[in-house]
């Protein structure tokens, strides 16, 4: 494999890596062991060798450096290759059946990783409630107000519209788009979505519908606290509508039951009355 391809090949890997605590078992990103191994002068050559040795037991390993110099080496002399450019480049470590990494930052410290595969789809399992999500993240000084509003309302609709309507959807996000300069997306299902979480890999969701709503800012403007959530659930509820129009492609997802949970739920959660 030439550079290039390897290169390039790691870094898709490390994509997928999950990485290891101190105790090498896999863990979320707060709890990664970062290993200090020193720069130039002070670089740790017997340290990063035996970590090396002990965590591959392999002959040879892939040393990944630049798209021009990714190679595979003897695992003897890694740690010297290692010392000569961490100082100036980020380096990976992969060994050749793909299934763990090693990833040298330039300030001078390593973690240790396993690689995971992903399938590119996979089918919903009979039983599994919908998971909905509402968002409303992003905000300009205008609509912050309108965030704060909506944040508990919405976690509670999230959780009590955590129900099995049928159909091959595992996720449910629409958006609240608080900023005057976006657009609205239309609705859109995809049997993956991958979401970046740095260096310490992705997360994989399967099969999301997904799509957002724009208010109309004037009138959010005029509105008091105790009126704006009641406008935002009526937006959501009759941009809801979509969900019938597509519950064929989604596998006869039952929206008009989706759609009595929801109004059901402002009314007697929240007190506003949708028609």
């Amino acid at each position: 494999m030439d550079a290039k391809k390897l290169h390039r090949l790691f870094y898709d890997k490390l994509n997928t890596s999950v990485w290891l605590n101190e105790n090498d078992e896999e863990c979320k990103e707060s709890e990664i062991k970062y290993h200090y191994c020193g720069l130039q002068e002070e670089f740790k050559k017997d340290f990063v060798q035996q970590t090396i040795e002990e965590y591959f037991s392999e002959d040879e390993l892939y040393l990944i450096i630049t798209s021009g110099n990714s190679s595979l080496v003897s695992t003897a002399t890694i740690s010297s290759e290692i010392g000569k450019f961490l100082h100036k480049k980020e380096i990976g470590v992969m060994n050749k059946s793909l299934t763990k990494v090693m990833f040298f930052n330039v300030i001078g410290v390593f973690e240790k990783g396993i690689i995971k595969e992903y399938p590119k789809s996979r089918s919903k399992l009979n039983g599994i409630p919908l998971n909905v999500g509402f968002h409303a993240n992003k905000v300009e000084k205008s609509t912050r107000r309108i965030s704060g509003i909506v944040r508990e309302p919405f976690k509670k609709l999230e959780n009590e519209l955590s129900n099995d309507y049928g159909c091959c959807m595992e996720y449910l996000w629409i958006g609240l788009e608080l900023v005057s300069s976006h657009s609205a997306f239309p609705f859109r299902f995809q049997k993956r979505v991958n979401i970046d979480s740095g260096i310490g890999g992705k997360d994989y969701y399967y099969n999301v519908g997904h799509y957002s709503i724009m208010p109309d800012f004037e009138k959010l403007k005029t509105l008091s606290d105790e009126s704006v959530l009641e406008y935002v659930l009526t937006l959501i509820f009759n941009s809801t509508e979509i969900l019938v129009k597509k519950k064929k492609r989604l596998g006869n997802f039952n929206a008009e039951q989706f759609r009595l949970d929801f109004k059901k739920i402002c009314n007697d959660e929240f007190g506003c009355f949708i028609q």
